[in-house]
């Protein structure tokens, strides 16, 4: 019975986690994109990059980081890296 407990200790440790995680990347990104609004594309790119590092699983978000992630190297004339940014985005949308 113990071990039971135990197991069920770590699917609910491991989903508070998994739910921490996604939150912290949502809210990465959305820091991201408020710097990018206001004209910080150096700034917004960080919080994106800081986000992927996180992660997510859910595709949706990681699209739209990517997406926004491969315009805000574009205004920064960073074109290769945006190019990077878009193809790691077209990849997820196949």
């Amino acid at each position: 019975m113990a071990q039971s407990a135990n197991g069920v200790d770590q699917d609910l440790a491991s989903k508070r986690l998994h739910t921490r995680m996604e939150a912290s990347c949502l809210e990465l990104a959305l820091e991201g994109e408020r710097l990018c609004k206001a004209g910080d594309f150096k700034g917004g790119t960080a919080f994106f990059e800081a986000a992927v590092q996180v992660g997510t699983e859910d595709l949706k978000t990681l699209s739209a980081i990517y997406s926004q992630l491969g315009n805000a190297y574009f205004y920064l004339k960073e074109y290769g890296k945006a190019l990077e940014y878009h193809r790691h985005d077209l990849t997820l949308a196949r």
